[in-house]
């Protein structure tokens, strides 16, 4: 780790002694660039805490204290944040490999805000890449990349503020569409895959319940960057009829696996 680092690595944990230790790992063994790992803990009481603990010399900071959500711990992660770059990766998720953040950096244009990467996606042995989209209108409906792919601008932070902590789920989406809303560049890369994330996350569930939310927060989402007339009537079709759809793909899965 640098004293002037290029990238600051934030983790957001909560309970996850079964997985933080690979995450802890994956981030400790870049090399060719000069980083910052912060962890940011909501008050585990699972044994998270001892590992964090045993690995707080290759840590710039990390804390364990109850928060208000995961919007509220990455906005914790942020004020700590001292690098150009910010990517946050959290407990069930990792770097890729040893050089995907020097390869990433090595990569952005002066232009950009915000820059998206690849990522695996999945459990080892099933995975799959997913590779972000080119901003386009349709990222009015979906964000159309990962959070554990994307890397931000730390001024970027400061021109358009934090994460929505009214948020649970689509707080990156949120921040994506207020950061293009500003003027900012997104720029999007086919290499290197540069993480992976697990398929157990809250974005991932499949029951209506967490479905439900997910969707209503993208819902308002939208709604909320619509710039125009038009934009706001396609918007209202849409959701009519993708809730129930969304719903029905819900009941089928749950019925199947019953």
């Amino acid at each position: 780790m640098g004293s002037v680092p290029a990238v600051s690595v934030i983790t957001v944990v909560y309970n996850a002694a079964s997985c933080i230790e690979k995450c802890l790992r994956s981030v400790a063994e870049q090399q060719g660039v000069a980083y910052e790992h912060i962890v940011i803990d909501g008050g585990s009481t699972d044994g998270t805490v001892d590992i964090l603990r045993r690995h707080a010399e290759k840590l710039a900071f990390w804390c364990s204290e109850p928060d208000a959500g995961i919007a509220d711990a990455m906005n914790k992660g942020v004020a700590r944040a001292t690098g150009k770059w910010i990517i946050f990766i959290h407990a069930d998720d990792g770097l890729a490999g040893p050089d995907v953040l020097a390869k990433a950096t090595a990569s952005i244009p002066e232009s950009a805000d915000i820059v998206a990467f690849p990522v695996l996606f999945g459990t080892p042995g099933s995975q799959r890449v997913i590779r972000p989209k080119p901003v386009k209108s349709r990222m009015r409906l979906k964000l159309g990349m990962c959070h554990q792919g994307m890397l931000a601008r730390r001024r970027l932070f400061d021109k358009i503020g934090g994460f929505n902590v009214d948020l649970r789920i689509c707080m990156d989406y949120e921040h994506v569409l207020r950061a293009i809303s500003a003027g900012c560049a997104v720029s999007v890369f086919e290499e290197p895959v540069i993480s992976w994330m697990s398929d157990a996350g809250l974005s991932s569930r499949n029951d209506w319940r967490s479905v439900r939310t997910r969707l209503l927060e993208e819902k308002r989402v939208n709604e909320k960057y619509a710039q125009s007339r038009l934009l706001r009537r396609i918007l209202r079709v849409y959701w009519q009829l993708y809730l129930p759809y969304r719903r029905l793909r819900a009941w089928i899965h749950d019925t199947g696996s019953t």
